[in-house]
Formats: C-alpha cells, sequence, structure tokens
C-alpha cells in the first residue's frame, strides 16, 4: 500500500510531524546485541515481490526491498518509533533547497557517490529515472513526477520523446533542479520515493529492468527467480562514508519468496540452523500468535512496530449495484471487521478502524458512521438498507484477494460477514506479485478489493486526493479503486491544497475523511501494527513505520 496525491500541496514538512511509535523486543541493536558485520540474513516471505523497477514500485514491501539496492535524493530515517517518519538526505547533500515560491527545488548530490559498476552517480542519471515514469510501459508508479513537474502532462517518457523533460535541469554532474508547475512546500518528502532513484540509460532496459535494477545501494542483485528467490550480494562500491542510513552489515541477503506463512512461523520458532539467521518479512499468523506469546524465549523475538497503515475494503462504485450508496453503506454496516482482524492475527494485529484517517495522522477525528457492537457488524441494519435499495432478496459480489493463505483467510471473512446480511460473495484469488497491477488495471478490477493504503509520509496529503479524487483514475495503474468520483470530493481537495496552513490543511483533510465516509467508497476495518518474528541471531531489528509496521531490512545485522 502507498500514497498519491493531487492539487497543490502546501503541508507541513515531514519531519514537523508527530507519529504513532514503534516498539517491541528489537528496538535499538535488537535482541541479539551488537551487530557484526559479515554473514547471510535469510527473509522468509509469504509473498512475491510487486516490482523492483524504482518507476513502477510502489508497495511498501517491494519499496523496503529496493532501499537495499538503490538509493534516492531523500529517504526515510532509519530509525524505531516517530524518528522513522523524519525525511533525511539520501543521494543528495539536504533535503532541498526550494525557491521562494516553492515552485523550483534544488538538489546537490554527495561527492563519491557509485553505481555497482563503480562510475559515478550524476545528476543526469537521476534526471533520467524521472523522465523513465512517463512512460506508458511503467504505469505503476506514484504519480508525483507526472503531476507536478512543468510540462509533465504532455511528456510521453523517454522511450518516445528522446529531447528529456526541460523543466529537470542538470546544470553539472552533482546538480538537478527540478521546475514545478505549482508551489510544493513538502517536494522534499516526494524525492524519496523509488521513482528518483537513479537509472544509467545505458543500463535500460525498458519493462525487463525489473528484474534486474542496476544498484546505487549496498547491495546488487546477484540472482533474481521470481515467486522464488531474490539474492542480494555486495555492491563493492557502495560506501558508507556516503550513506548514514543503510549499515550494509550482511554480506549477502536472501529473500525465500512465496512460502507459506504457516510454515515461516514454524521456522522462527523453531530457529534452527539458518533460520537463526533469519526473519519473517511479514507478520505472524493467527494461528501462531497464542504459541508465540506462551513461549517466553519466542515471545522475546517477536518485534512489534505501528504504522501509518489503514486497511480497507474497496467497493466498486461503477459497477451495479455498488453505485447505489446505499447498497455500500449496507456494506459496511455488515462487515464484521473483528472477523478481518482476527484473520490478521487478532489484536495483535491492530486496532478496529472506524475511518480512514489513522488517529496518528494530523487533522483524523474520531468517528463511527456505521456502528456495530464489537466491531462485528449489524446484518439486520444492512438488510434493511439492501431492502430499500431494491435488492431485499440479496446480490452477488467478486472479492479480489491476494492468492495467500492470509488472502484467503481475509476473504473468507468478508465471505461470512456479508452472508449474514445476504449477500453472497464469490473470491477471485490474484497472484501476489500481480495483485496491485490486476486490481489497479479498471478492467480487470471486480466488486470488491482486500485493499489498503499507508501515506507517502505522515499526513492526508498523500492519503485522500490519491485514491479519492476521480480524475486521478487511469486504465493502468490506478489507485483509487473503489473509482470513487465525487465533483464535490474533487473541489474539495483542489481548496485544500491552494491553502498554506498546514494546520488548517491537516484539520480539512479530516472533516473531508468524514464526508468520504458517509459516502463509503471503502469500509476501514483495521489500522496496523505487525508483530514480526526474527531469529536469536538478529540484530537491528525494529517496526518501520513507513513499512506498515515491518522490519527496516536496512538495519539489520548478525550476531556471530
Amino acid at each position: 500500500m502507498r500514497a498519491r496525491r493531487s492539487g497543490m500541496v502546501m503541508a507541513a514538512a515531514l519531519g514537523l510531524v508527530a507519529v504513532a511509535g514503534c516498539g517491541g523486543a528489537g528496538g535499538g541493536d535488537g535482541q541479539g546485541g551488537p551487530a557484526s558485520k559479515g554473514g547471510t540474513l535469510h527473509v522468509l516471505s509469504s509473498t512475491d515481490l510487486e516490482h523492483l523497477d524504482p518507476a513502477r514500485n510502489y508497495v511498501t514491501t517491494s519499496e523496503n526491498v529496493g532501499r537495499l539496492i538503490y538509493r534516492t535524493l531523500t529517504t526515510y530515517a532509519a530509525a524505531p518509533g516517530p524518528a522513522g517518519g523524519r525525511i533525511v538526505p539520501d543521494l543528495a547533500t539536504d533535503t532541498g533547497r526550494p525557491s521562494a515560491d516553492a515552485r523550483t527545488w534544488t538538489f546537490t548530490l554527495k561527492a563519491g557517490v557509485k553505481f555497482e559498476d563503480g562510475r559515478p552517480i550524476t545528476s543526469r542519471d537521476i534526471k533520467y529515472g524521472v523522465e523513465r515514469t512517463f512512460a506508458a510501459e511503467l504505469p505503476e508508479g506514484p504519480p508525483y513526477a507526472r503531476m507536478w513537474l512543468a510540462g509533465g502532462r504532455s511528456y510521453k517518457g523517454p522511450y518516445k520523446d528522446k529531447q528529456g523533460l526541460a523543466s529537470i535541469g542538470t546544470p553539472d554532474d552533482r546538480t538537478i533542479v527540478f521546475r514545478l508547475n505549482r508551489p510544493v512546500a513538502d517536494f522534499g518528502s516526494a524525492v524519496s520515493l523509488p521513482t528518483f532513484a537513479p537509472v544509467p540509460q545505458d543500463k535500460d532496459t525498458g519493462v525487463r529492468y525489473d528484474s534486474r535494477p542496476f544498484s546505487s545501494g549496498p547491495y546488487k542483485i546477484g540472482a533474481f527467480e521470481p515467486k522464488k528467490q531474490l539474492t542480494l550480494v555486495r555492491n563493492t562500491h557502495w560506501s558508507p562514508a556516503t550513506d548514514t542510513v543503510r549499515k550494509g552489515l550482511p554480506d549477502k541477503i536472501v529473500i525465500d519468496l512465496d512460502l507459506d506463512g504457516a510454515v515461516v512461523d514454524q521456522r522462527l520458532i523453531a530457529a534452527q540452523g539458518q533460520d537463526a539467521d533469519a526473519v519473517a518479512f511479514a507478520p505472524v499468523g493467527p494461528a501462531s500468535v497464542g504459541p508465540v506469546l506462551a513461549n517466553p524465549a519466542v515471545h522475546k523475538r517477536l518485534v512489534t512496530g505501528e504504522s501509518i497503515n489503514t486497511r480497507y475494503l474497496s467497493l466498486n462504485t461503477r459497477h451495479k449495484p455498488l453505485d447505489d450508496v446505499r447498497v455500500r453503506q449496507a456494506i459496511a454496516y455488515a462487515l464484521d471487521k473483528d472477523a478481518l482482524r482476527t484473520a490478521r492475527g487478532g489484536p495483535i494485529a491492530g486496532k478496529l478502524a472506524t475511518t480512514l484517517l489513522p488517529p496518528s495522522l494530523p487533522g483524523a477525528v474520531l468517528d463511527d458512521p456505521f456502528p456495530s457492537p464489537g466491531g462485528k457488524g449489524d446484518p439486520a441494519k444492512a438488510k434493511t438498507l439492501l431492502a430499500q435499495a431494491g435488492h431485499a432478496s440479496g446480490l452477488t459480489l467478486t472479492l479480489d484477494t491476494p492468492a495467500t493463505a492470509g488472502g484467503q483467510t481475509q476473504g473468507e471473512a468478508v465471505q461470512a460477514s456479508l452472508a449474514r446480511a445476504g449477500i453472497k460473495v464469490n473470491i477471485n484469488a490474484i497472484s501476489s506479485s500481480a495483485f496491485y497491477s490486476t486490481v489497479g488495471n479498471t478492467s480487470q478490477e471486480h466488486d470488491l478489493v482486500i485493499d489498503g493504503w499507508t501515506p507517502d509520509w505522515p499526513g492526508a496529503s498523500t492519503y485522500l486526493p490519491l485514491v479519492f479524487d476521480g480524475r486521478l483514475i487511469t486504465p493502468e495503474g490506478n489507485n483509487n479503486h473503489a473509482q470513487y468520483n465525487s465533483p464535490a470530493v474533487n473541489a474539495r481537495i483542489d481548496a485544500i491544497a491552494r491553502m498554506k496552513d498546514p494546520s488548517a490543511a491537516a484539520t480539512a483533510y479530516g472533516e473531508l475523511a468524514g464526508q468520504i465516509m458517509r459516502d463509503a467508497p471503502v469500509v476501514p476495518f483495521l489500522w496496523d501494527k505487525a508483530a514480526v518474528l526474527t531469529g536469536p541471531h538478529v540484530t537491528g531489528a525494529y517496526g518501520h513505520i513507513a513499512y506498515v509496521g515491518e522490519l527496516d531490512l536496512v538495519s539489520l545485522g548478525l550476531r556471530k
């Protein structure tokens, strides 16, 4: 899950925003004590990676891996708690220097930054990397460059337009200048996204770059077999002297993909052999929570991180009968949120969500427009609304879920809770490596989607506009899975974007979130936490707020 946005942005600088903290057994150096350099870290993942190409990488789990391979102009700090929500310099010497009107932003690259073949990273490599994001062949990434760069609406990317985008200037090898079509006060946060990673033009292989992006980070790709395994080895030309974020401690990182989640839990509970040097990529499964909490030796290896993510069920408002607000409200009443949380591990997985914005975001207003006892759903109220909408005899819908054990369990929870209101739900399971690409295709998305959103930096400006502005619906790479298009909401988004007072904008976004909730294009069910198991030899483990509370891979090491 990730965020996007529309309109003139005058949001608070990320570093000034207070966000929920992360904690757990693995804070600081982790439960294993001080880390040593060397060894092989194993990451056990129950899902595949969506994309590694920085132009297409816009899912938090894949971004977490991408941060090991490539660097961006700025990035999130490597820290637990609120400190992890700060944007810090990465390839750049600072977080950017805006002009007085915030329409021109200048960055200077650090000296000595290099690609995996030893060549210097230049401003032209950053420029080319950004220009690639305009190519129709690479539609899945965040839209900030396309939205904000002057001339971006007509630019077709470097494969069709060899002249490049004139609004990105490279006066010398270490200076890059972005000229925007509007004031953007937090552009220094936007350039933390993978789309602002350097790509050398002679290494660009188009859509095939997804399997072998060229490294500017501490690791390069040794081998990659999608759905099976990604092996990262040291980039010997990466220098920790130029990188205050990544520790680069293990010699090798092996990420096993598409494993059975229950098997991952069993392996890490036992922690035998190489699994003592392993971490889970995803939170512990619901069946394993009890055994983990009951065993003190294992419990101390459970790292819990907070997030700013909201999980929700998207309702495709372009599909009948979901174009009727009464049907959508019926689903909002019927949904058993507690069952969905149980499917994700119970209370350890987070708090039941009743609003779009998690409480940690500025402007969030706690409310519950569709209440039910214990969050377990109100089928009687749902049936009344369905009858008013002409569906007293029920209806049938199709739900898109990831083809994982967790996706299946959540799908069955939706299926069971809506059945109590007379709504039959068919489950359509989609490969985890193609899930967001598929539901982001408006012609392939079905009626309902197991969904969620993590702002790109703490604030509603990277949440509400890009998920609910109907003008941003695109045939591919679409993030508005509800396909919700309200002229009133679109107009309010524009009005908030013109506000120059960050606190006033935050308050206005909170009010807008309540307005959207009453339309029920989505049904929030969980404000995430992530409880992740680590092996006893792993150090530096903490949940990172930007990656839905899951482990920050760049800080992990091994105790000898």
